[in-house]
């Protein structure tokens, strides 16, 4: 779960032991057949489920939830469909994105961030919903103090939508970038994002050294140094990983972060500056895959 989604739903009044994490499948999407025995476990014990949250393009891997078929789920069981695209959202301005994000719009809700795949400065998060009159009837309070703010009616109102009273205008920057460098270099910054990862899997899983753990959804890809004839357990695989992470933070080449997927430690790449190149792909994979050799050879050493 991304770390927003917890505090959010605790902030709204939501109990701990009310949030339910729903279980993934092998490429770390909701399972769906899982969400609809929760769901309907919950009703059994008496519980009103009130919204679902999916991934368009989890932060850890990248992974995109079913969101075609958690909308017509949704649909039918009455719940309230949230999707997260804080990270994979702006994929929407390319043709394929649009393809791999089919059926975001059907949600109820949507989470952005314009500061990530928009390359923005910090910050820059949005909130889309289908029915603003949600918003309103939650966060409109008519203060004595703004009665006149009616002279301004035609004009949203940001106050009525948001816990926010005093606030920045965050939306003038991404207008004023799209004005000054067109939309066409928003979609070729992103698509180049997304061809760079494609194409970093296939070099990985070329790799006698590197081994892909999840297939590439977007931007990110999620692999670990491992060698098919060095038989090494799962720990011992962590710890030569981040033997291998430690050494690319201190040769400062390029920043690779970690996750952990179902337990297994991974190396994160995540393709998102728009002045990357294919040469710093290649370059920080080859690091890594030279640094995860000699770690794996010590490794088998230490047998």
């Amino acid at each position: 779960m991304p770390p927003a989604r917890k505090p959010a739903a605790l902030i709204a009044g939501v109990r701990r032991e009310c949030i339910r994490l729903v279980p993934t499948d092998d490429a770390f999407r909701i399972d769906t057949a899982a969400l609809a025995r929760m769901v309907a476990e919950d009703r059994g014990n008496g519980l009103a489920p009130v919204a679902v949250c999916a991934n368009a393009g989890s932060a850890s891997s990248g992974a995109i939830d079913p969101l075609g078929a958690m909308a017509d789920f949704c649909e039918k069981e009455d719940i309230w469909l949230h999707v997260d695209a804080a990270y994979g959202g702006f994929a929407v301005v390319t043709e394929q994105g649009r393809e791999l994000l089919r059926d975001i719009e059907r949600a109820d809700s949507i989470g952005l961030d314009a500061h990530k795949w928009f390359f923005q400065p910090y910050e820059a998060g949005a909130l889309m919903v289908r029915d603003m009159q949600h918003l309103e009837n939650a966060f409109a309070i008519g203060h004595d103090v703004l009665q006149d703010t009616v002279w301004g009616a035609n004009h949203p109102n940001f106050s009525d939508r948001g816990q926010q009273l005093s606030r920045a205008a965050r939306a003038l920057k991404v207008w004023m970038s799209v004005q000054t460098f067109g939309m066409a270099a928003f979609r070729d910054a992103v698509q180049g994002g997304l061809d760079l990862a494609r194409r970093a899997e296939d070099y990985v899983g070329e790799s006698p050294f590197l081994e892909v753990l999840t297939p590439v959804s977007l931007g990110i890809i999620c692999f670990r140094v491992a060698a098919s004839e060095t038989a090494l357990d799962e720990a011992t695989l962590e710890r030569v990983n981040r033997a291998v992470l430690a050494r690319m933070f201190w040769d400062d080449l390029a920043f690779l972060s970690s996750t952990s997927l179902k337990g297994v430690f991974a190396l994160r790449m995540c393709i998102i500056n728009h002045t990357t190149t294919w040469d710093d792909v290649q370059r920080t994979l080859d690091a890594v895959a030279r640094f995860g050799e000699e770690a794996l050879g010590e490794a088998a050493a230490e047998l």
